[in-house]
Parts: C-alpha cells; structure tokens; sequence
C-alpha cells in the first residue's frame, strides 16, 4: 500500500504499525525520508508524474499528507485540495482498489482557510469513484510534537505557564496517538465498512480541564494564562506576514463548530480511546 504524509509524527507511527503487522508499505517521500517503510519513492502532490510511479501496483492508498500550517491560505488550497486531487486521479489511473483519507475534525466551513480545503478534500474523494473511507481525527497527543494539545502537554509536563484563548473554555477531545493509528489501520483490513466518514474523539473537555488535568497527571505546578480573544486575533491578522507563533486561521478554526463523535467507529474500527489520565500517564 501507498502511504503519503508517512514522515509526520502520525505517519511514522501507522507505518511502523504496518510494518509491525506485516503489511508492506511504499512512502512517497518529500522531504523527510520515512523509517520502517518497505519501499520509498520520491514525490510531490504537486507534480502527478511522480503520482503515476508511486501509486502503480498498489492496491491501497493511505493518504495522510496535508498542509496543516500556513501563511498564505493558496498553500491549503494547492495541496489539501488539488494535490488530494492529482492522487485520485493516479490512483484511478493505476486501478487502485482502496483510498483511506485522512482528514480531521476541524471541518466546518467557518473554520478558516485549512478547514475549507480539508472538507473540499473530502468531497473529492466521495465523489472519486474509489472505494473509500475518511476518518476525520480530533486533536491528538502523544507524538512528542509541539504543536496543539502536545503543546500543552509538554509546557505541563515542565511545570510551565500553558497560555489559552480567552476563557479556555472551547471543547477538545483529544485521543492517543496510538489509539489514532490502531483505528486507521482497522480501517485498512479487509472487508473493513467503505463508503462512510468516521469522527474519532476521545473524552471532551474544555481547553482548561484539558490543562489542569496534564498538571495533575505530570505532578506540576503549571497555570494557565489566559490570553485575550482580541489580541490573538490581532496576532493571527498579523501572521499573514510576520512569522509570528499564530497562523492567520487559528482562532477560526478553534472556535469553529466540530461534528459529533461518531458512535460506529468503535464496532465498525475497533475504536475504543483510553481515558486521558491513562494516556497521559503513559507518556
């Protein structure tokens, strides 16, 4: 199977869940090379030559690659949209039988620039024509990353100041990195349930239970800070040129409404997340 997005955090923990369970994996590399995988080819979403090449012979595409932070909102557009478009294009081409997307629970049309071209993304794929699945996956920790939720775990686990929009009181529901690739690997076994979209989340919670319970886990006396809406929002404008620590479609995507968790995914993707303590106390 094909596997695109396989040097992020998330990526190289499915490959080597692939790996691990005997499945052979072919990477399309573009920057990062990808550890544990059986094959690697170069690639670029952008470019559907090298499409062509990498999805020939495979049965399976496992599509997790995405821009996820930028500037300049055009970058979501080129390649969560039009590059998810050349894939299936290729995949087509190449008989491809199955096409898992990887999407995310930030799907709303309010949510911002990165949002929109997620959920545009998504429309391509059901209307491919492939057997599809997408799993839209909600904030994830774990993977040692410092951004997000993992942000917040580590200034914990430090004992430092977490600072939160506004009052903190938006909803996560954050889910182990582990649980995550289990469910998009049982999404990939054989006679899996195609054609659905699946929302993962684990327990929901504001920003600030969220905070205080990584405190608690870790045994630290970090505070939460919170920082006014307006200034974020001032700092977000403002990161459209600057290279400033908040993206221009942050706060947006934040506050924006998210889908409910979907019930199905646990008999239909053996989802069963751990409770948070747990996870946390695991790391």
């Amino acid at each position: 199977m094909l596997v695109t997005g396989g040097a992020g955090r998330l990526g190289q923990r499915l490959v080597a869940e692939l790996t691990r369970t005997g499945r052979r994996t072919r990477a399309l590399v573009h920057r990062s090379d990808v550890p544990g995988a059986t094959e690697t080819l170069p690639g670029d979403l952008a470019d559907p030559a090298t499409l062509a090449a990498a999805t020939d012979g495979v049965c399976t595409v496992v599509h997790l690659a995405a821009a996820t932070h930028a500037r300049d909102p055009g970058v979501y557009a080129r390649v969560n949209v039009v590059g998810t478009g050349h894939l299936l294009a290729a995949a087509r081409r190449s008989g491809v039988e199955r096409f898992l997307h990887v999407s995310t629970r930030a799907i709303s049309e309010k949510g911002g620039a990165y949002s929109r071209s997620k959920r545009e993304a998504e429309r391509l794929v059901e209307r491919s024509g492939l057997d599809f699945t997408i799993v839209r996956l909600p904030e994830i920790y774990g993977t040692g990353g410092k951004e997000g939720v993992d942000r917040i775990v580590a200034l914990a686990r430090l004992g430092r100041p977490i600072p939160l929009v506004g009052r903190a009181r938006d909803t996560v529901c954050p889910v182990h990195v582990d649980d995550a690739v289990s469910a998009l690997a049982a999404a990939m076994n054989p006679g899996a349930v195609s054609g659905k979209i699946y929302t993962l989340g684990g327990e929901c919670m504001s920003l600030e239970e969220f905070a205080q319970t990584c405190t608690k886990a870790f045994g630290t006396r970090s505070r939460v800070v919170h920082v006014p809406t307006p200034l974020v929002a001032v700092l977000g404008f403002a990161g459209r040129v600057l290279p400033l620590p908040v993206y221009p479609d942050q706060l947006a995507r934040l506050r924006a409404p998210k889908p409910r968790v979907s019930p199905e995914a646990h008999d239909d993707l053996d989802f069963t997340p751990r409770r948070l303590a747990a996870g946390l106390a695991e790391l």
